[in-house]
Parts: structure tokens; C-alpha cells; sequence
């Protein structure tokens, strides 16, 4: 195992916000331009030769590996894939699987070719519930499985790679992904530190909004700036626990992805 993986997280990359991915209030930080996520990955591959396939691992030695996921499977997905075809570097697609061919989402087909292109297809749940956490334990499972099935049967292979959708997670998130065989599980934590549990390897992400600075995505990239991260993840934690009724009502209006 690498002793560090960095782990990106992007959403939607397109110049037209209206054309890809959920349509929403708390979507729109992390809708971000061609421009500006080519201006990111030109900055993210000054410190590495190339991006990491998780199915890969583990790993051994010091080097640090570099992940790239991209969440929700928005269509817009077609167009990061080749971007990043154009430099050798393979990807992360983690689908919902409910919106599947609707507006603005990939259609079967499409999710086939990125896999076909040396992409990573992954599970993002079948109907991306806001705090996933919530859910009950066997609404979790009801949640993973419901996915991986359908994506297995488009892409007629096992999918073994799933991200949490909502960004909020316990102990039985990981448990119930692990239980319908997922082995590879992405959270919306800011860390580089990758840990087994319940047999599921469990790898932290950052995620870039759309006004994150230049400076800040370099220092996430050698690794730096990751405390500053988790005290914000941590706050937000705080709010949800202590003002759960009204976290509540701010996810429910404005729908984030994270």
C-alpha cells in the first residue's frame, strides 16, 4: 500500500452548468469550467507521472499515488474522460444509478464507452440520498446493491468500487457496502490515509469547489493543507449532530452533493 493517496473529487466539468449532472442549489460550487479543471490537473500532475487505478491495490513502497474520481454521472463525464485519455490518466466515475439515460446523466451506452476507454465505473447509490448516514442499515444495503446491480448488468462485469453520496457517513455505511461486495470505498473526507474495514479499503477524498484557489489545490497535491480541510469537514459534523432538525432542512433545500 502507497503510505499516501491523494484522492481528487470533482462533480460536473462543462461550460454549460445547465447541460450535465443534478440540476440544483448545492450543486452549483462544484460545477466547474473545461478551463478551470484543466488549469487544476495542470497544477495536480506537477507532482505526479500518472493517475492510479484503485482496482490495483494494494500497493507497496513510498511513493504517493494520485486518484481521480468524479461523482454523480453526469454526461458530462464523456468529455472529462477524454480529457483525460488525451494525457494517459485513467479515471473514477461513480454513477447514480436512478438517473441513469434521464436529462443531463449518462445513458447506458455512454457509461460502456468510458469503461471501454480504461475507466473505472462505480457505484454512487441508486438514488443519492442526501445524508446517506440516515439511512437505515438495511436501506444502506438496499441502496448499494441496487446500484451494483444495474451497473454489472450494463457493463456485464462486477463492479467492485463505490463512493458515498452525500458526503455523510458512519461505521455501517462502510459495513453494508462491504456486505454486497463492494472493495474499494471513496468517502468525502479530506485524507490521505487509506484503512481497511469490515474488508472494504476505505480511501479519503478533497474535493475542489469551483472558487478553490490555484495555491490550495497545489498544496492538496504534495499532501498539505489536509488538517485545514478536516477541521471544516469536522465543523460541518458538529452542525449536523447539534442542529440536526435544521442541517436537515438545509440539505433538503438545497440538495448538495456533499
Amino acid at each position: 500500500m502507497s503510505s499516501k493517496t491523494i484522492s481528487f473529487l470533482y462533480h460536473e466539468v462543462t461550460d454549460n452548468p445547465e447541460s450535465s449532472g443534478f440540476q440544483r442549489t448545492g450543486a452549483l460550487p462544484y460545477q466547474h469550467k473545461v478551463s478551470h479543471f484543466k488549469s487544476d490537473l495542470k497544477l495536480i500532475l506537477k507532482h505526479f507521472n500518472s493517475s492510479e487505478d484503485v482496482t490495483t491495490f494494494p500497493k507497496t513502497g513510498n511513493k504517493t499515488t494520485l486518484i481521480l474520481t468524479f461523482d454523480d454521472g453526469g454526461v458530462s463525464a464523456v468529455d472529462i474522460a477524454e480529457i483525460l485519455e488525451n494525457k494517459k490518466l485513467v479515471g473514477h466515475f461513480f454513477v447514480t444509478t436512478s438517473m441513469i439515460g434521464k436529462p443531463t446523466f449518462l445513458n447506458a451506452e455512454q457509461i460502456r464507452g468510458i469503461r471501454k476507454n480504461g475507466h473505472i465505473i462505480g457505484a454512487h447509490s441508486h438514488n443519492h440520498p442526501s445524508i446517506f448516514r440516515d439511512l437505515s442499515y438495511c436501506e444502506k444495503i438496499n441502496e448499494w446493491r441496487q446500484c451494483k446491480e444495474i451497473l454489472e448488468k450494463i457493463l456485464n462485469e462486477e463492479v467492485t468500487t463505490a463512493s458515498v453520496p452525500g458526503g455523510d457517513m458512519d461505521l455501517d455505511t462502510i459495513r453494508s457496502a462491504g456486505e454486497v461486495g463492494i472493495k474499494f470505498l471513496f468517502t468525502s473526507e479530506p485524507n490521505f490515509t487509506v484503512y481497511k474495514k469490515f474488508g472494504v479499503l476505505v480511501l479519503g477524498r478533497v474535493c475542489p469547489k469551483n472558487t478553490t484557489s490555484p495555491s490550495e489545490i497545489s498544496r492538496w497535491a504534495i499532501g498539505k493543507g489536509f488538517i485545514r480541510a478536516r477541521l471544516f469537514r469536522a465543523a460541518k459534523e458538529f452542525i449536523r449532530v447539534r442542529l440536526k432538525f435544521f442541517y436537515k432542512i438545509y440539505v433538503k433545500k438545497n440538495d448538495a452533493p456533499l
